[in-house]
């Protein structure tokens, strides 16, 4: 009997939850580079912070979907297996292994697959290769979805997990869908008629072009990679565009930033026009602001290519390419920031992303290499909690110490004795019941953002500052005063 007892599958091949872009040609990525046939099990093993080392059903639905769209190929006792709906459904040992298609998709830079993979999404609207697919998108074309899976589950037609997958996983962050300011989803319809028009994934992807253009002995340089953003939050790019010119006469330049369509709905200006006069020899660094449409994001968004340079003198032109970017949520951009805090006072944290999951762990050290090894050690290891709330509130305080339990006995089975809970401001209440918490639950600690870096400003005046000193801090029973931590550093 299937797990669950029998159930009728809500399609004959149907999407997995949790899906997201990044991860799905990270995965690629990895089948790739072992350039032989895999299975789904040593994969995992590879990636267990994606996965979680001991479960594969996530991992397996990856395999899946890349299977689907003709990116790597299966097969089982030595036989090519087809995607099939009755091959979809079938478990058995199989192993995989890149196809040709796939290998096509690795020729295209890794911030320009976005725009193959969304060419691809669209040769699978139909009922055979993708019937979900193909029933959200005909719901899309006559209304105006929810965001809320349960509501738009029941408007397409699409079991909610699937929906949630398809609306947040895929076509959200392919530059389909738009999010309106009452709570719906729409299809940009010129979007995706824009896509459909190419002829095959290279024709999608687009001419690959350099950071740095020359025109008239001047040179012109953008940065590769943006920091992330999250436009719910940040109101604008800016984009740093270094100018060195070795003409010794006076140059106008005509510069213009041209975004991809895949992120029209995303900013205010698709085109920002700049005229600049260059002095004999000079070197200067402009910044170009691109203003965000302040909206919510999912998190399955990956690094891509925000769009071209165009630079224009006299009757030549230059192309070049604009900085990568990538788009998340603003919890997910929080975590990250704190990431790169922690990594900032000389630990080396690792971030997970699910939610039956610590936010991420640190720890002063680490012996053992093997990560399933190192999680189930001896080790120290504290289980880091967060939020991007204003206010850290004693009922996610709760929330996160009941959940330590979880990450130590389930899924991951991280060996762990404390958690530490970060938060922007700190709730009135929760200092007084500090002790009542410290009396019910496993020992944590509490420290707002300002106060890490705080700690950061130590360390900056007295590199000598290591683990015997921060160690007390974070392991420290309770609430983390910045009185606490003078004390700590100068003693």
């Amino acid at each position: 009997m299937a797990k669950g007892g029998a159930r009728k599958s809500s399609a004959k091949k149907a999407i997995a939850k949790g899906m997201g872009i990044k991860i799905f040609f990270d995965v690629l990525e990895e089948i790739y580079k072992i350039n032989d046939w895999t299975s789904v099990n040593f994969l995992m093993e590879k990636m267990p912070e994606e996965f979680g080392g001991e479960r594969n059903e996530t991992c397996r639905s990856y395999f899946k979907e890349l299977w689907r769209y003709g990116l790597i190929e299966r097969r089982e006792k030595g036989q090519i297996i087809l995607c099939t709906p009755e091959n979809w459904k079938k478990g058995g040992r199989p192993e995989y292994k890149i196809s040709a298609n796939g290998l096509k998709i690795m020729a295209i830079p890794r911030e320009k697959r976005v725009f193959a993979l969304a060419w691809l999404l669209i040769q699978m609207d139909n009922i055979s290769d993708f019937e979900q697919l193909h029933l959200a998108l005909n719901a899309f074309r006559k209304y105006e979805v929810p965001l809320d899976m349960f509501k738009a589950s029941k408007l397409t037609g699409v079991v909610r997990d699937s929906i949630k997958a398809i609306m947040y996983g895929w076509l959200e962050p392919l530059g389909f869908l738009d999010r309106t300011e009452h709570g719906t989803f729409v299809l940009d319809q010129n979007y995706f008629d824009y896509v459909k028009s190419f002829k095959s994934v290279e024709e999608s992807a687009g001419k690959k072009y350099p950071n740095i253009l020359e025109i008239k002995n001047i040179l012109i340089t953008t940065i590769i990679n943006l920091s992330p953003y999250a436009p719910e939050i940040n109101e604008d790019i800016i984009i740093p565009i270094k100018i060195k010119s070795k003409n010794p006469e006076k140059v106008y330049l005509d510069i213009s930033c041209l975004l991809h369509p895949l992120f029209h709905k995303r900013f205010k200006n698709n085109q920002i026009n700049n005229k600049i006069v260059i002095l004999p020899n000079q070197e200067i660094e402009i910044n170009i602001r691109i203003p965000f449409i302040k909206k919510k994001v999912s998190e399955s968004f990956d690094s891509t290519e925000l769009g071209i340079i165009k630079v224009r003198c006299e009757e030549e032109m230059a192309f070049g390419s604009l900085p990568n970017i990538f788009l998340t949520s603003a919890a997910h951009l929080y975590e990250i920031e704190l990431s790169n805090l922690f990594h900032r006072i000389g630990l080396s944290p690792i971030m997970f992303t699910k939610s039956d999951r610590p936010d991420m762990i640190i720890f002063p050290d680490r012996k053992e290499s093997n990560f399933m090894d190192f999680l189930h050690n001896d080790e120290q290891k504290i289980l880091v909690e967060t939020t991007s709330a204003d206010v850290l509130s004693l009922t996610k305080i709760r929330e996160d110490l009941k959940n330590f339990n979880k990450h130590t006995t389930k899924v991951l089975k991280i060996k762990s004795n404390r958690t530490l809970i970060v938060g922007n401001k700190i709730a009135n209440n929760i200092e007084k019941n500090v002790s009542l918490l410290l009396d019910q639950y496993h020992p944590f600690t509490i420290i707002t953002f300002e106060n890490l870096k705080y700690i950061e400003a130590w360390i900056r005046k007295n590199e000598k500052i290591n683990w015997e000193y921060i160690g007390k801090i974070l392991t420290y029973d309770g609430v983390v005063s910045k009185d606490l931590i003078d004390s700590i550093f100068r003693n």
